[in-house]
């Protein structure tokens, strides 16, 4: 017989008057992670406020993108604690499509002071297209508004756009500004890099590299164009800053040129330093990749630790038996990570009515209890390190 879904029951768990209840609730749906969010998402429209603040708070803590849109209504909704819990979980989940969805409130005399304090809060690169698009509007409030958005941006890619609106007389002032703004974060992206160059030395450089990686992190979003220019530069050093800078900013543009520089730049430092780098984001897609990563004893730690960190554990399942090698691996770190990722599958099984890892006639998570000859992996010997996919 199918399992009762629980979910509604749980949605108003959230805001239970007993504290164990509340506590259950949350943990059960951070335990389900993305599959709670459609649940979730139903539950946006309630009547009930706390309710609305409550559920909103918690896709943000799933941080599951499909909420994004969903989420947007909140932004303006007349409760100022459910505007307060949708801001806070929007900076998380906003994707290119909830991102547009707010700038188009821009437009919206009702809602517009909302959607561009929430812009100014959120500074997120992902609205830069339909800011830019905004600038064109017919409606000048929303077209100053849009402009007061892109600003705080201060991204080199609307450089192009603040040429063509100097024209504007509403927009002019900010226009300049813009301009200056990101000249000079150019130039001080450029003086920082260059403290990489001609250093021969090799301590003094390691020293520099962890120095300008901090500067670099330092100056957030608005770097993150000319850090992914600094992912193809000829020498690994600067390759290696840019690339853990990204993963520390955590812009999600990153994710693909990442992914396409961990698989083969030339620097096997350089793809160390990428893997590193999308650990930071948890993102599904560096599976595969991290999987291969695996076999090279180069980068075999680095994936290990990137591999344990994907939010979406649902993509770990077709390498349960990877994972269960990397339980026993005779690298401690490589064991940890190996052992945090059978815990969240026992549990994602366990869930789905499957068969957990665990559940067999021995424990093979306990290392004083030896598996069966015809169970082991490498037969009696077992394995000895050196993972294989």
């Amino acid at each position: 017989m199918a399992k009762k879904d629980k979910s509604e029951d749980l949605v108003k768990d959230l805001i239970h008057e007993e504290d164990w209840k509340r506590m259950n609730a949350t943990a059960e749906f951070l335990k389900r992670g993305p599959e709670a969010v459609a649940a979730l998402i139903s539950a946006l429209a309630d009547e009930n406020p706390r309710l609305r603040a409550e559920v909103a708070h918690m896709l943000g803590r799933i941080r599951n993108r499909a909420a994004g849109v969903p989420l947007v209504p909140l932004l303006t909704d007349p409760e100022r604690a459910v505007r307060e819990a949708a801001t806070e979980a929007f900076r998380y989940v906003a994707d290119e499509a909830a991102l547009a969805a707010l700038v188009r409130l821009l437009e919206d005399p009702a809602h517009r002071d909302a959607a561009a304090a929430v812009l100014g809060r959120l500074k997120d690169p992902g609205a830069l297209v339909p800011l830019i698009a905004t600038l064109k509007s017919q409606d000048p409030t929303a077209r100053l508004m849009a402009a007061e958005s892109l600003e705080q941006l201060a991204d080199p890619r609307s450089a192009d756009a603040w040429i063509e609106v100097m024209a504007d007389p509403d927009l002019r002032d900010i226009a300049s500004r813009s301009l200056k703004r990101i000249s000079e974060l150019r130039e001080r992206i450029v003086a920082i890099l260059d403290r990489l160059r001609d250093n021969e030395d090799v301590v003094a450089l390691e020293e520099a590299r962890i120095g300008v990686s901090m500067d670099l992190i330092a100056l957030g979003r608005p770097a993150v164009a000319d850090l992914l220019e600094a992912l193809e530069d000829d020498l690994w050093v600067v390759r290696e800053a840019a690339a853990q800078a990204l993963g520390l900013i955590g812009d999600y543009r990153a994710v693909e040129p990442l992914l396409r520089k961990a698989k083969t730049d030339r620097d096997m430092g350089v793809r160390e330093s990428c893997i590193k780098a999308l650990g930071q984001f948890g993102d599904s897609r560096s599976i595969d990749m991290l999987v291969e990563a695996i076999k090279d004893p180069t980068t075999r730690l680095a994936a290990t630790e990137a591999m344990s960190k994907i939010k979406d554990i649902t993509v770990l399942v077709p390498h349960l038996e990877l994972i269960q090698r990397m339980k026993t691996d005779r690298d401690g770190l490589v064991s940890y990570h190996g052992g945090l990722m059978l815990d969240k599958l026992a549990k994602l099984l366990e869930e789905e009515g499957g068969k957990p890892a665990a559940e067999k006639e021995y424990d093979e998570w306990d290392e004083e209890v030896p598996a069966p000859a015809s169970k082991a992996t490498g037969g009696a010997g077992g394995q000895r390190g050196g993972l294989t996919a």
